[in-house]
């Protein structure tokens, strides 16, 4: 009964401020660029509005074009469901991690398809783009999570990030920490990988597969991709600092909301800061940026079998 209870405010919580973490990223990169930018909660007014607006889809969109939205959000969904975020024993248990990785890329996969079904220019690059950086991270995704999973002696989800596993309580991990924060990158599009907010087409990646979707469709899309930037940084939160225990008491359930309320702050202004400080990497070079997540994951696996 309390694992239940545990996940639904651990749902309830991620869904909650997941437009609002998206909202503090680009507050905080507007006051490193010396502007007094929009409040964080912008976010939400913006998403309800999209949600209001029509679809506007050509005749010639197949079926698959519609599908897309409902996948994206229900993987972004399942990661909040699976994963132990708030509490350590909240989350779904018997959940693999490598099970965990198939499901990240099974977003990219169709994001891809709703980018080459719109039959667009900017749809089929950004579905190439997107596919060739899917090729760059498999591999030091599971490099990564196979590090992890060597370390706690499981693969199960539950038993690598929730019971109190952190970065200091292995040396190698310190290796596959530093992989996963360029992975967490990576995944949600941000920079030196990709920019979020772009307006050129001939730089988008992930925007470029989305450029023909609007109304609820849009909004599902953008609301997706809040949840996961906000699952990864609790993720990353969870590593360096311990989780409180499930319990009904009101202390408790008060500790775990600030820890998740502090960790998300950290993280956007750690984003913000480093999306105000470094450039976009020119596309050519991304297999460099992810041959030093492969290796820092590879030599960390390696450590946990000598060490």
């Amino acid at each position: 009964m309390i694992m239940v209870i545990t996940l639904i405010i651990q749902v309830v919580l991620v869904l909650l401020i997941a437009p609002f973490v998206s909202g503090l990223v680009v507050w905080f990169k507007a006051r490193f660029q010396g502007r007094q930018g929009a409040s964080p909660l912008l976010v939400y007014y913006a998403l309800l509005t999209t949600l209001k607006k029509e679809h506007v889809i050509s005749a010639s969109r197949s079926w698959v074009f519609r599908l897309v939205p409902f996948m994206v959000l229900g993987v972004a969904v399942f990661l909040a469901l699976t994963l132990p975020l708030v509490f350590s024993d909240s989350g779904i248990s018997q959940v693999d991690l490598f099970v965990l990785a198939g499901v990240l890329a099974l977003s990219s996969v169709f994001l891809v398809l709703g980018g080459l079904d719109a039959a667009t220019a900017f749809g089929g690059m950004g579905a190439s783009r997107e596919m060739t950086l899917a090729a760059l991270i498999e591999p030091a995704v599971l490099t990564t999570f196979a590090a992890f999973a060597t370390v706690a002696e499981s693969t199960s989800v539950q038993e690598i990030f929730g019971q109190g596993m952190s970065a200091w309580s292995h040396p190698a991990l310190l290796l596959s920490f530093g992989a996963l924060i360029l992975i967490t990158l990576a995944e949600n599009a941000r920079y030196p990988i990709d920019n979020p907010a772009t307006h050129l087409e001939l730089t988008m990646v992930h925007e470029a597969m989305v450029l023909e979707y609007s109304g609820p469709y849009l909004a599902m899309l953008e609301y997706a991709s809040s949840i996961k930037l906000t699952v990864f940084l609790l993720i990353l939160g969870n590593l360096v600092w311990a989780k409180p225990e499930g319990a009904f008491d009101p202390m408790t359930i008060g500790l775990a909301v600030g820890g998740v309320l502090a960790t998300v702050v950290v993280g956007s202004f750690a984003l913000g800061l480093l999306e105000s400080s470094i450039a976009k990497m020119r596309f050519f070079r991304m297999q460099e940026y992810m041959s030093i997540a492969f290796f820092l994951a590879l030599f960390g696996l390696i450590l946990t079998l000598v060490v």
